[in-house]
């Protein structure tokens, strides 16, 4: 018997389907959790200071 949502049969059981949802379905929401509420251009920022701090106190101890 075919599925037509998959051109290749996967042969899963249902225990797989379901932890393959779940995980699926965690991502998107911590996907969506980090994206809310992460800070990504200040840790661009952050991280680029430092960097600009560790290659003057290279370039000073020389």
């Amino acid at each position: 018997m075919s599925n037509p949502l998959f051109a290749v049969p996967l042969n899963m059981a249902t225990s797989t389907w379901i932890v393959t949802i779940v995980a699926g379905l965690s991502f998107v929401v911590m996907f969506g959790i980090a994206s809310a509420f992460g800070d990504f251009q200040g840790l661009i920022n952050t991280t680029l200071k430092n960097d600009s701090i560790a290659r003057e106190n290279r370039k000073n101890k020389k």
